[in-house]
């Protein structure tokens, strides 16, 4: 096994639940994709199995040479790049043992890898990185420079695992068929989170995320996404049988009710009629009662049931009815003024100004800089689309 994950939950600071009890094995050479909806919590898992992040409890199960892309990389802009790959200890230890500190601490931190400074050099170079030096820092560099010095160190460090956090983000066309390659041909184990759909239909199975737990889908994005249009269709076709069951029962319950209050009438009259004791009539009214009491108990149970088998099919299905929205209920004329802007901007209060020399604004002064460069002034009218790019 590369990984597993038994009985894991995480539990926000304000003691909301992002998710619970989940279990996963993930197999050596297992290439799967970890989807789910947005918020649901890959980044947090991706980060606890990489030990980046401890769980509220249950346990995981890593291997011992894996290595993570993040999504974001500002946590490493104080780093040189060899300081993020991870070899600047190495580097030292070569550059000293070079100039002559033949002490053995500098040989077991080398570990024998004495091209290590040529081959992270050539990875670099192999994702369109040449003559960036390893000591150049982090901070300046773009997002997609970023992303490719990381995906570099991957041929770099040649590890059992690699674990993906929306890697083509920044990539250009040549970057992600370099990525789609890589993936293809390596052996290790590789678990990715990304809304790529053409990276997700190169790995073979998908671990979908959500309030349910883990599920696993042996297929392709595209194959996923089918089976998953059969479950929610299965799903929305059980909710309506159960909506018409419960609709059933509530009006059976009614008319029973009905029934038993008219025939409770009738028979009172009857006794008064036939000249039976009020304390016979008491006991008779009591197992009535009785009775309507036990009918009442047994459709509420069965109410009670079907409701709480529709809440169990609710929480499957995903939450689309949120979303829609009616843009033909407003039966407005066309042309009709919805919104007018004039000179509309936004800016950014206490934002640094980097464009003034020292002597024309002290170091404790700061000012607003704009959003747009020149103020918006627009309108807006019925019937008419607009697109912001």
């Amino acid at each position: 096994m590369s990984f597993i994950i038994k009985d894991l939950s995480y539990i926000h600071a304000d003691k909301e639940i992002l998710f619970s009890h989940l279990h996963l094995s993930i197999n050596s050479g297992d290439k799967i994709a970890l989807t789910g909806n947005n918020g649901c919590g890959k980044s947090t898992l991706m980060r606890i199995l990489v030990g980046d992040l401890s769980p509220s409890s249950g346990t995981v199960l890593r291997p011992e040479h894996l290595y993570y892309v993040p999504q974001h990389f500002g946590q490493y802009d104080r780093q040189t790049i060899a300081q993020a790959l991870g070899i600047s200890h190495k580097l030292s230890a070569l550059h000293a043992i070079l100039s002559g500190d033949a002490t053995e601490k500098h040989f077991n931190t080398l570990n024998d890898d004495w091209n290590v400074e040529e081959r992270a050099q050539t990875s670099l170079d192999s994702w369109g990185l040449d003559g960036i030096p390893l000591s150049r820092p982090m901070e300046g560099l773009s997002g997609g420079e970023k992303t490719r010095i990381f995906l570099a160190g991957m041929e770099l460090h040649n590890p059992t695992a690699i674990l993906l956090d929306e890697p083509t983000n920044y990539l250009d066309a040549d970057g992600r068929e370099r990525l789609y390659n890589l993936i293809r041909r390596t052996s290790a184990t590789v678990l990715v989170i990304s809304h790529d759909r053409t990276l997700l239909n190169q790995l073979p199975a998908i671990c979908e995320l959500s309030s349910q737990g883990l599920t696993y889908y042996s297929g392709n994005y595209d194959f996923y996404k089918k089976q998953k249009a059969l479950q929610q269709k299965a799903l929305t076709q059980q909710l309506e049988e159960k909506q018409k069951a419960l609709r059933l029962a509530r009006k059976v319950a009614r008319e029973v009710e009905e029934r038993k209050s008219k025939q409770n009438v009738r028979g009172e009259k009857n006794s008064i009629k036939k000249g039976i004791p009020r304390i016979m009539m008491g006991a008779l009214k009591n197992n009535a009662e009785n009775s309507s009491s036990r009918l009442s108990s047994i459709h509420t149970e069965k109410t009670e049931k079907l409701q709480a088998e529709m809440s169990g099919i609710k929480s499957s299905l995903p939450q689309t009815d949120k979303l829609k929205t009616d843009f033909n209920a407003s039966h407005l004329h066309t042309g009709k003024i919805l919104v007018t802007a004039r000179d509309v901007n936004f800016h950014y209060p206490n934002y640094p100004n980097h464009t003034a020399s020292p002597a024309e604004t002290p170091h404790t002064e700061t000012t607003a800089k704009s959003l747009w460069a020149s103020p918006l002034t627009f309108q807006t009218r019925s019937s008419i689309s607009v697109q912001i790019f």
